[in-house]
């Protein structure tokens, strides 16, 4: 038996050739799949992300203080994320397509908070972040954990300004004394001389009868004594007072001293919130259930037979669609039942949801038992491999700024990817998906005349096929 096995495979070389394009398929997957996204990580400087700076810069102590400026600056030459300035309007917009997944907004007050942090009104410096975590979880959590590290680096950044103005103020306040220690050893200098012009005055009285220069050298040196008194009482009232002005800008009060603890808190705001994992990787597996479903479908029931002789291909088509439509409105029905009473997904829509599942399975057993019918064994093959660039390429489970070179050039021509997109519409976005649903409407409708055609042809070259 098994010489014949052998024999027969010698003899039929395409078996042959199609099972080792079956053993291929696990390398292929693989393949494939895992260098689609070797280094995902490696690639979040590929992550589309919008700045928006409405500050205002202002003066400080003589320094202009422009914090927005700065941090937008830095922030487009990091790496960490591909970063663009945009307008409040256009970064919002493109927020909601999926076509950039944060916007970091700062504020008009940002820098004027930063300096009222040492002042008796401390303001809290706010950044505003605005995730989409609705268009791809996974991302939603690497722009978030990046959002933080800037929220920290503002944060590095103010502490490092307002300990510039608190050293300068303990400096200015050590020149004061020291001008102020400097007063007062004029004060000590006019006194003394004060006394001896005192004593030299009493010795030109005592002695008037004889000369009178004495008496004048005495009011002279009285007058430079009071004049030098005068000087150093001027030179100590300025300095402390000097001294006094700049420690009195900085405010010990409790509220201080909390808002240079945490200068700067950030404000999130989720347009398209996924409460959990689950609901986040819905869109994906929802559509590899339906193609996986779809391949059972193809392998059990064979579309190209017939147990009655076809007159017309688009009777012999219907016959056949009409029960794979059934059995895709029942797929749908039941993955619709489960999804919403055992797994308790929300969702925007419900109809949009369904909607979108029962045209999943249309598409999906469309495209299978069209490359089954035109194709034979190769066709089976090729829907494995379909499978396989649908998982790797659709963006289902990373955007495509994160995967090869070759996945995204081929996103755009898979059916899942614009499937995928209906899906997260209906569950989380809630975004205008029209092109998406023409697609895959112009898609099942191509996959179908195909096999209307491939029918004909087989009609004309065998009229009499029962």
């Amino acid at each position: 038996m098994l010489t014949s096995e052998w024999h027969f495979l010698k003899q039929h070389k395409m078996i042959l050739v199609v099972l080792v394009m079956i053993a291929l398929i696990p390398a292929i997957y693989c393949y494939l799949y895992l260098s689609s996204m070797w280094n995902t990580y490696g690639h979040t400087d590929d992550i589309p992300v919008a700045i928006v700076n409405h500050d205002r810069p202002v003066t400080d102590h003589g320094h202009t203080v422009a914090i927005g400026r700065n941090l937008t600056h830095n922030l487009i030459r990091t790496k960490n994320l591909d970063f663009h300035q945009l307008s409040a309007q256009t970064a919002h917009r493109r927020l909601q397509t999926g076509a950039i997944y944060l916007i970091v907004t700062i504020p008009t007050d940002f820098s004027h908070n930063a300096t009222t942090l040492l002042g008796p009104h401390p303001q809290t410096m706010k950044l505003h972040n605005t995730l989409n975590s609705g268009q791809n979880f996974i991302v939603s959590k690497i722009t978030a954990g990046i959002a933080t590290n800037i929220t920290a680096k503002v944060t590095q950044e103010v502490t490092q300004q307002n300990s510039q103005v608190l050293m300068t103020a303990l400096q200015g306040a050590t020149t004061g004394v020291h001008r102020a220690a400097t007063g007062s050893a004029q004060l000590a200098n006019g006194v003394q001389r004060l006394q001896q012009g005192t004593q030299r005055l009493q010795s030109a009285i005592a002695g008037t009868h004889q000369t009178i220069v004495p008496l004048t050298a005495g009011l002279t040196a009285t007058n430079q004594g009071l004049t030098q008194l005068y000087d150093g009482t001027t030179v100590l009232t300025n300095s402390l007072t000097a001294a006094h002005n700049r420690l009195h800008t900085i405010q010990p009060n409790t509220a201080n001293a909390a808002a240079l603890a945490r200068p700067v808190t950030a404000v999130s705001h989720d347009i398209a919130k996924v409460p959990n994992n689950g609901t986040g990787m819905a869109p994906f597996a929802i559509a590899i259930g339906l193609y996986v479903g779809g391949i059972a479908l193809g392998t059990m029931y064979n579309a190209g037979d017939f147990h009655r002789k076809p007159q017309l291909a688009i009777t012999w088509w219907g016959s056949k669609a009409a029960i794979i439509s059934v059995v895709a409105l029942l797929q749908s029905s039941l993955l619709f039942g489960v999804l919403r009473l055992a797994n308790h997904l929300q969702v925007q829509s419900q109809t949009a949801l369904f909607c979108a599942i029962l045209l999943g399975a249309l598409l999906f057993l469309s495209l299978i038992f069209c490359l089954r019918i035109l194709l034979g064994g190769f066709g089976t093959w090729l829907i494995s491999i379909v499978l396989v660039l649908q998982l790797a390429s659709s963006g289902g489970l990373y955007p495509t700024v994160l995967v090869s070179p070759f996945a995204r050039w081929l996103n755009p021509w898979l059916p899942m990817t614009y499937l995928i997109q209906l899906l997260r519409s209906a569950i989380s976005t809630n975004v205008a998906t029209n092109t998406a649903w023409e697609l895959i409407l112009a898609m099942i409708i191509g996959f179908n005349l195909l096999i209307i055609l491939k029918f004909h042809l087989i009609l004309k070259r065998n009229p009499l096929a029962n």
